[in-house]
């Protein structure tokens, strides 16, 4: 798979970014602040229409264009895939109170987003991915959860009426509590909740099971010898637990059965205790946590190992090789584990990289690559004699 172009308009600080990839890596060079994580950004959200860093879908929208009253983006790409060409174009328009509707299409056609995710796959590789590591389980959540989205429209809905199921039993429980409301009301959500938990449940258990090998097989290959483990840690009850391995019917049912007996403890906590939204993946190093015994260079390195689990995982699954987007991370590496991270990057049809300089990536690649300097939202091609870095004009 690979972007064969690219037009982005009022984007973050991207104003109005035309660009024509050819074959090989791309790097993207400039100081802080001056758009190349918007720029690989505006690139991943055609992959899973959700951005991987903004509180508010608000953000995304150029400020400037939203004072002077042009209060819309847009993200086009043109794509060469195995299945055949690909063009994307997603839409964000600011409305009354600061909601953004989105619209996407898919060579020309309107489509929903839950049908047009994973049409285009991307892998993203940050700076924050230690947060996989050391932070909390919302961050590994959301790391299964865009994995999922991208194979399995049904995952996407699933995920959307949990939420939605969530805000409804919540306020059902407080009701109850309150005495405004009856015990057997809860019985619909109740069996709502357990399906769609079930679902989730099942395809989370069944991706961290593939992605243990994978995981493993790159951390050692990216220099470390340990052993390294992932364990799927469902929020279940008794039943559920016991049905885990059952099929998602029986995990349904048994999900069910637990959230009829915890109701008193839920009425009273007034909050759903059980499901998707309270699952964790448990990363273990020689049989203890992670988080806490590995150095802080290890954590990156089992960050980077889940990335690349990600890229093979998508790739296997959908036949496909996914574009990867590095951004400012090869130079937080030593430069054995940086020529083995591009050695296996290398397997991959295109890269696009960020740094702050060139001196951040091997001669090597930079005389293989396209290199463009990002400045102030704009980015410009800078054309090397092949095989010498280039002078890069001054920001």
């Amino acid at each position: 798979m690979r972007l064969c172009r690219l037009q982005v308009y009022n984007f973050r600080n991207l104003a109005n970014v035309q660009l024509t990839f050819p074959e090989g890596p791309c790097l993207f060079v400039g100081d802080n602040g001056q758009g190349k994580t918007n720029l690989l950004e505006a690139i991943f959200v055609l992959s899973v229409f959700r951005s991987f860093r903004a509180d508010s879908e608000i953000q995304m929208v150029r400020r400037e264009a939203i004072e002077q009253g042009l209060g819309m983006a847009k993200v086009t790409a043109e794509i060469a895939r195995n299945l055949g060409p690909l063009r994307l174009e997603l839409a964000m328009v600011v409305r009354e109170e600061g909601h953004v509707g989105k619209s996407v299409k898919v060579n020309g056609a309107p489509k929903r987003i839950n049908e047009a995710v994973g049409a285009f796959l991307a892998v993203l590789f940050t700076a924050n991915d230690l947060e996989l590591i050391s932070g909390s389980p919302a961050a590994r959540r959301r790391y299964l959860d865009l994995l999922l989205s991208r194979l399995d429209p049904g995952y996407v809905l699933s995920r959307q009426r949990l939420s939605k199921v969530l805000l409804q039993r919540n306020y059902l429980l407080r009701q109850i509590k309150e005495g405004a409301a009856r015990p057997e009301e809860m019985e619909f959500w109740d069996q709502c909740l357990a399906q769609e938990a079930a679902r989730m449940i099942w395809a989370r258990a069944q991706t961290v099971a593939s992605l243990q090998s994978l995981v493993a097989s790159a951390y050692t290959t990216l220099g470390e010898g340990e052993d390294i483990e992932l364990h799927y840690v469902p929020k279940l009850g008794a039943a559920g637990n016991d049905a885990l391995h059952q099929g998602p019917d029986a995990l349904a049912e048994a999900f069910r059965l637990d959230l009829e007996r915890l109701r008193p403890q839920e009425t009273a906590a007034g909050m759903t205790l059980l499901g998707p939204q309270r699952d964790d993946i448990e990363i273990t190093w020689k049989g203890v946590p992670a988080a806490g015994y590995v150095s802080r260079g290890q954590e990156r390195i089992l960050a980077l190992a889940l990335r690349v689990a990600e890229a093979l995982y998508l790739k296997e699954a959908k036949g496909d090789s996914p574009l990867l987007l590095l951004d400012d991370v090869v130079s937080e590496l030593d430069v054995r584990r940086r020529k083995r991270l591009l050695d296996i990057l290398s397997r991959y049809e295109q890269v696009l990289a960020t740094a702050t300089d060139l001196q951040s990536f091997p001669p090597e690649l930079v005389a293989s690559s396209s290199i463009y300097m990002v400045s102030k939202g704009e980015v410009l091609p800078v054309s090397p004699a092949k095989g010498q870095q280039p002078d890069l004009p001054e920001p």
